[in-house]
């Protein structure tokens, strides 16, 4: 049986990044750049003017004071997008934030040291020489590169590209994921239960929410009954997708049958079966497709192993399938805040936790219930306490690594 690290290195090794797809720059925020974006132009493209003011050649403010002020003669006007005059010797053009500065100008003063009247303008001060004027290429020269290829797009990259003229940019294609639920006893939404072992389905709607979350294309193919021929129908569904994720049918029971019919319809190559952590320990993994470049993960039944699975394996490979250089979750070192104990340590354990972060450290409250069918649990937590293997037990105070899948609680 694999190690989660072990297991965790298996998916990565196999997961590729998908190719690139060509999107508007209005559905680009939060995408991978898959091109090197490269300056059509200098930025500013020619000099000009960091403050309303006046633009004046630096020889006629020389001695400007509160006492002794330049007196120079109003002309003209520069506003952004104009072609200004060209300023003479004694001359002063009134002129705007992000207008071009005009030729024989290399000097902007701001309007707050100078005083307008009978068409002259006085100067109180001397300011140094190309004082107030943005310099041409002063942000980025022609060919430069801007951003590079693997940079998530933010708004602020997203300025960039529109400054460059790039309506359209590459991007590395988000992953379509197929998500079947199995096992007899799962109903859908708004179907009657008829039967006291009948229960609805959590996992479905859970894992399409967690898919949606890191940015990829969840589909639910749909629900399969503990039958081949089920099955095998559910599965012919899913084969133009990028990611199959099945829920239930992965453990050892008669019935549990999802990961000999993958090898049968999708010819899934299987990695491993079964994991040494908890909860999660029947998680199935396997490629497929024409390169391998494809992913199957056979997840456990239970709620809280679905979820706890997918942000620790399904989700890294995700993310690193869509281009993003950081896969993973924030982990952080908590104190804990509570005793902690177990019946038996022979797997790493992910136990629910509610992380608050006070004075400088994050501190960690395990909860009591932490039975992998619990998903009450899941809904009071914000991170997955890890306990190592050999580890029975921790005491209050005691440092402890968690995983934090949901960080609002940072900006409150």
């Amino acid at each position: 049986m694999l190690t989660y690290q072990e297991a965790l290195s298996v998916i990565l090794e196999n997961t590729k990044i998908l190719g690139k797809e060509k999107v508007f720059l209005n559905d680009a925020l939060n995408r991978v750049l898959a091109e090197d974006i490269v300056a059509d132009r200098d930025n500013p493209p020619a000099d000009n003017s960091g403050m309303d003011g006046f633009a004046v050649r630096y020889e006629d403010i020389v001695g400007a004071s509160q006492t002794n002020p330049a007196v120079l003669k109003i002309f003209g006007e520069s506003k952004a997008g104009d072609i200004p005059p060209v300023l003479e010797k004694g001359y002063a053009i009134p002129i705007y934030t992000g207008a071009l500065i005009p030729q024989g100008a290399d000097t902007v003063i701001q309007k707050e040291f100078t005083k307008v009247e009978d068409g002259k303008v006085y100067i109180y001060k001397e300011l140094k020489k190309g004082s107030n004027i943005r310099p041409k290429a002063g942000d980025y020269k022609k060919g430069d590169v801007l951003i590079k290829s693997g940079k998530t797009l933010r708004p602020p990259e997203i300025g960039i590209l529109s400054s460059v003229n790039k309506p359209t940019v590459y991007v590395y294609q988000k992953p379509r994921v197929a998500i079947i639920t199995t096992g007899d006893e799962i109903l859908d939404l708004a179907e009657p239960i008829t039967k006291e072992s009948q229960i609805r389905t959590s996992n479905t709607y859970s894992l399409y929410a967690q898919v949606l979350q890191v940015g990829a294309y969840p589909t639910v193919i749909g629900f399969a009954k503990d039958n081949p021929e089920d099955i095998r129908e559910k599965l012919k569904y899913a084969k133009n997708f990028d990611i199959v994720l099945t829920t239930g049918g992965v453990s050892v029971g008669e019935y549990d049958l999802v990961k000999d019919f993958v090898k049968e319809v999708l010819n899934v190559n299987i990695h491993f079966w079964k994991v040494a952590i908890k909860p999660g320990k029947p998680l199935v993994f396997g490629t497929w497709g024409e390169d391998n470049s494809k992913l199957f993960f056979g997840i456990p039944g239970n709620p809280v192993a679905s979820m706890v699975v997918f942000e620790v394996f399904v989700k890294p490979a995700l993310s690193k399938m869509m281009g993003y250089e950081k896969i993973h979750s924030l982990t952080v070192d908590a104190i804990l805040t509570q005793d902690f104990s177990r019946k038996s340590a022979d797997r790493l354990e992910f136990i629910r936790v509610n992380v608050e972060y006070k004075n400088g450290n994050f501190y960690a409250t395990p909860f009591g219930k932490q039975g992998s069918n619990i998903l009450t649990g899941m809904v009071n937590a914000n991170g997955l306490g890890i306990v190592e293997v050999g580890v029975e037990s921790l005491k209050k105070d005691d440092k402890i690594r968690v995983v934090l899948f949901d960080t609002e609680f940072l900006y409150g």
